[in-house]
């Protein structure tokens, strides 16, 4: 029971990594600090990546949920008896709900205080304020093999290791990466 647990945590954190990991990001022009976890998006950042027009990101800005992801994938020769294969793991993951404020510019003539009277600018990133991480297990000696079925692992070898961050903006179900990097 526990080992399935594990290998469903394992499986959903994956899951996460793999999302984040290849996205391209929308622009360069984002500042970010990855070690601070605090920086800046434009307002023409965000729209670019949504695809929305100064309008709709207005309305919709106050919704956004900017997001720190982060993992650590390692790569294994794993042998089950006969030869070498490659598997990568993804040992660690996770994600960091990041604080932000809309920036907001006053037009020239128009009355304080009101949104009407301003521009969209951006979103200052101020640090993460909630988040989820995890770990799994790496491939060893007894595990089951990923195949034949029901071979067991007689040799697991660390060939390399990568880490890597992103960046990303969420509107509902559409998340979109804005900087990402190793």
């Amino acid at each position: 029971m526990f080992s399935r647990r594990l290998l469903q945590l394992a499986a959903a954190g994956a899951t996460v990594a793999a999302g984040l990991g290849p996205a391209a990001p929308a622009t360069a022009s984002v500042r970010y600090d990855p070690e601070a976890k605090s920086g800046f998006a434009g307002a023409a950042d965000v729209r670019k990546a949504f695809g929305w027009s100064d309008a709709v990101l207005a309305a919709r800005a106050g919704r956004l949920v900017f997001d720190h992801g982060f993992w650590t994938e390692d790569a294994y020769s794993v042998s089950c008896g006969k030869g070498f294969f490659p598997v990568r793991h993804q040992r660690e993951f996770g994600r960091l709900e990041l604080a932000d404020a809309v920036v907001r510019e006053s037009r020239r003539g128009a009355p304080s205080g009101y949104d009407r009277g301003s521009r969209l600018v951006g979103f200052r990133i101020t640090g993460p304020y909630a988040g989820v991480s995890g770990t799994s297990v790496p491939p060893s000696v007894g595990q089951p093999c990923p195949q034949p079925r029901g071979a067991r692992i007689t040799r697991a070898k660390l060939v390399s290791s990568t880490t890597g961050w992103s960046l990303t903006v969420s509107f509902g179900t559409a998340t979109k990466v804005l900087r990402t990097g190793r």
